[in-house]
């Protein structure tokens, strides 16, 4: 499967949520509690909001993609290496998150070219 450019934009805050962000709370000194509520935080409202949106960016842009969605739940995977398991109920969401910001945007997307055509004729 070959990721595009423009794809690889779009997944690129998704690796900072899923796997570059936990690896930067090991070396940030902080208080442990401060940090288990950031990685708490982070499984159950940034990850799947920063899911949501950067789905339904996409979709505004470049309409609905099954294909995105799925680039986002392999994407997923990353986080098995930095908690060392794997949770499917977590996965689900996040893949429900992308489809559902896909969708969102799909609908954007399709509202703009029906206003730009309104607009030419």
């Amino acid at each position: 499967m070959k990721v595009n450019k423009k794809e690889i934009f779009f997944l690129l805050p998704l690796f900072f949520f899923y796997f570059v962000f936990y690896i930067l709370l090991r070396y940030v000194p902080m208080d442990s509690i401060l940090s288990k509520g950031l990685v708490v935080g982070n499984v159950l409202i940034y990850s799947p909001l920063a899911t949501l949106l950067v789905s339904l960016l996409y979709a505004a842009f470049y309409g609905f993609s099954l294909r995105f969605s799925f680039l986002v739940a392999l994407l997923f995977f990353l986080t098995i290496f930095t908690f060392g398991e794997w949770i499917p109920l977590y996965h689900a969401a996040y893949f429900l998150c992308s489809l559902a910001g896909n969708g969102l945007g799909h609908l954007i997307y399709l509202f703009s070219r029906k206003n730009s055509r309104a607009e030419n004729q």
